[in-house]
């Protein structure tokens, strides 16, 4: 399936998959500290979710870290659901908030998506609230 995840986020570059890509999408699917899903239609990858968790240290818990949702676009569809599932399984770790850490490449339609999907920007990062 490596080919098709590399393609939901990189649609324009064609995919040659070395061993350590593979490895590493691998190692991300089977870290426990991850929510790592992808959504088949068909037998066809459409999409896919990841959610990393860090230990929080000024209380106890975790804190929950959208990385990758793909496609995300301001429309519902199986981005939307993948988010919103995403959102679930952070609240039943005990999550408080999902962040989005944004870098400058990334303000292009994403921000009015997640804007939509009930994010807010706090400072440097976008946060929705889980509670």
């Amino acid at each position: 399936d490596f080919p098709a995840l590399t393609t939901l986020l990189h649609p324009q570059a064609p995919c040659a998959a070395t061993r350590e890509q593979i490895r590493h999408w691998r190692r991300l699917a089977s870290d426990p500290r991850l929510d790592f899903y992808i959504a088949e239609q068909e037998g066809t990858v459409r999409g896919m979710v990841l959610i990393c968790y860090i230990r929080e240290l000024s209380r106890p818990g975790w804190r929950a870290v959208l990385d990758v949702v793909a496609p995300l676009s301001a429309e519902e569809g199986i981005g939307r659901a993948l988010l919103d599932f995403g959102k679930e399984r952070a609240r039943r770790r005990g999550c408080h908030h999902l962040l989005v850490y944004e870098s400058e490449h990334e303000q292009d339609g994403r921000c009015a998506a997640l804007a939509q999907a009930g994010f807010h920007r706090l400072g440097d990062v976008l946060s929705c609230g889980l509670q």
